[in-house]
């Protein structure tokens, strides 16, 4: 089995919670010998807190 179909099993077979860090970790990992932004790196972990009922409610009359 190649590398690339190892991890693509791993993957398909990763729990939902856990698929946000895979890809932020992908991310990190393909992107850093590049110039990038480092906040995109963190977009997936800060959309836990963005996309929450709590902070929909907060923003929700401004």
């Amino acid at each position: 089995m190649s590398t690339q179909q190892i991890l693509e099993h791993l993957i398909s077979n990763a729990p939902e919670d856990k698929l946000n860090i895979i890809l932020a970790f992908t991310k990190f990992v393909l992107l850093e010998d590049t110039d990038i932004n480092n906040s995109f790196l963190s977009e997936t972990s800060l959309a836990k807190d963005w996309l929450s009922k709590e902070e929909n409610a907060a923003w929700e009359n401004l």
